[in-house]
């Protein structure tokens, strides 16, 4: 649905991990406010299945299918982005992730591994090819999808909540590095959110349990993380950089 503010009008978004769930939902929310968003995804079916939902919507979207583990490959996707938007990019939303939920004692190498090219690696290697674009224009933002769990850590969650922490530094140094040049960098911890990945992966009563310890009563919807993020990618939040900002329903000060 598009946004009467506009505030992102006539820039260049890229959104990682966009086919579904939050991802989606975000690069709707920035196209809708105006930008013209470049839609990665690692899988082709998915990838091109939402991009032709969202332009029934009149949203100005575009797919690109990419291995965000691959420096390589994120690094000639950039410039393939630039070449066809014929402009920097000025907003990126490293949003991709590859999770196994698993106790310590059952973590094998080829999970973590994978955990790590796309939850960590990916990051760097998105963030090294936006930020060289947006040195250029002389301003942009980089937004990083952490989550609660770096914050309170979750059982059978090791790797994951390792990643999601290790997101959280690699925002606070990249914010010092980057800001000299005009470059924002944040991060957003969601909290539960009611996402079909994310509902998948518990019981009825554990679900039931889990939202009660929710302060607010309820599961997070997709919807509300893409608000914070178009925030985030907005001269609102023109003096917030380097901010872990937790979008959790108050989860985290429950301490549960």
């Amino acid at each position: 649905m598009a946004d009467t503010r506009q505030r992102l009008a006539d820039t260049v978004a890229v959104v990682t991990g966009s086919a579904r769930g939050i991802g989606r939902s975000i690069a709707e929310r920035l196209a809708g406010e105006g930008a013209r968003v470049a839609c990665l995804d690692v899988s082709p079916a998915r990838l091109e299945a939402a991009v032709a939902e969202m332009r029934t919507d009149g949203l100005d979207v575009h797919p690109y299918v990419v291995d965000v583990a691959r420096r390589s490959e994120v690094h000639e996707v950039f410039q393939r982005i630039e070449a066809d938007f014929g402009g920097p990019v000025a907003t990126l939303v490293n949003n991709a992730v590859w999770a196994r939920y698993q106790a310590i004692d059952a973590i094998d190498e080829e999970t973590l591994e994978q955990m790590l090219a796309v939850g960590l690696k990916g990051i760097i290697w998105a963030t090294q090819a936006a930020t060289a674009q947006m040195k250029r224009r002389g301003a942009g933002t980089v937004i990083n999808l952490s989550s609660a769990a770096a914050v309170m850590g979750l059982r059978d969650s090791v790797a994951y909540c390792a990643v999601k922490a290790a997101v959280t530094g690699l925002t606070r140094a990249a914010a010092l590095d980057l800001g000299p040049h005009g470059i924002r960098v944040n991060a957003i911890a969601p909290g539960m959110i009611a996402t079909p990945a994310s509902l998948g992966k518990f019981d009825q009563p554990t679900l039931q349990a889990r939202e009660r310890n929710v302060p607010i009563g309820r599961f997070g919807e997709a919807g509300e993380i893409a608000a914070v993020v178009a925030f985030l990618a907005s001269a609102d939040s023109s003096y917030i950089n380097g901010a872990l900002l937790m979008a959790d329903g108050g989860l985290t000060i429950a301490g549960t």
